[in-house]
């Protein structure tokens, strides 16, 4: 008995960092009805509107980091993606050009999906930091406005026609 349940104490010891985020459950992550201009070009000939996968949780924006790290590739604000699975910690580098993994910006938010607080470990140039991110499918979307504002690139919105702007050419204000 004695041996069970020392068993059991060590399993929920090495299950305890993922309880809190599993005690919170799934929410709901609706497809964005929101127009995204993005322009990397400090005079902004070259705006354009896009069209990755982008989910609303609880009001706000929140994108796939590898769709996000695509658009802004080649601007002021690019920033490098590097994921270590036997680690889980999501690592990026401000600056660094993205090299694309495959399948950026390909897919089309389903109307809604499962959204799991996501316990992968988030680094900045090598400091440790903490955003909101959530699991859809297997892929993590941050919050924009959280990345936006810890990788310095512009995040706008116009309340009135609806549209997020985004770019690599700006820096994050308040």
């Amino acid at each position: 008995m004695k041996k069970l349940f020392l068993a059991a104490l060590v399993l929920l010891l090495c299950l305890a960092p993922g309880l809190s985020a599993l005690a919170e459950g799934p929410c709901a992550a609706v497809a964005t009805n929101n127009a995204i201009v993005l322009s990397n070009s400090a005079d902004r000939p070259d705006a354009h509107l896009v069209r990755p996968a982008v989910y609303k949780i609880e009001g706000s924006n929140y994108f796939r980091l590898r769709d996000l790290a695509m658009l802004l590739r080649g601007s002021e604000r690019q920033f490098a993606v590097d994921y270590d699975a036997q680690t889980r910690t999501v690592t990026l580098r401000p600056g660094q050009p993205y090299a694309p993994v495959g399948g950026e910006l390909s897919g089309v938010a389903d109307a809604q999906a499962d959204a799991v607080p996501s316990n992968d470990a988030v680094c900045i140039d090598g400091e440790s930091v903490t955003l909101t991110v959530y699991k859809i499918d297997g892929a993590n979307y941050f919050k924009l406005r959280d990345l936006g504002r810890a990788l310095d690139f512009f995040v706008g919105y116009d309340d009135a026609t609806q549209t997020v702007y985004l770019s690599g050419a700006r820096g994050y204000r308040e």
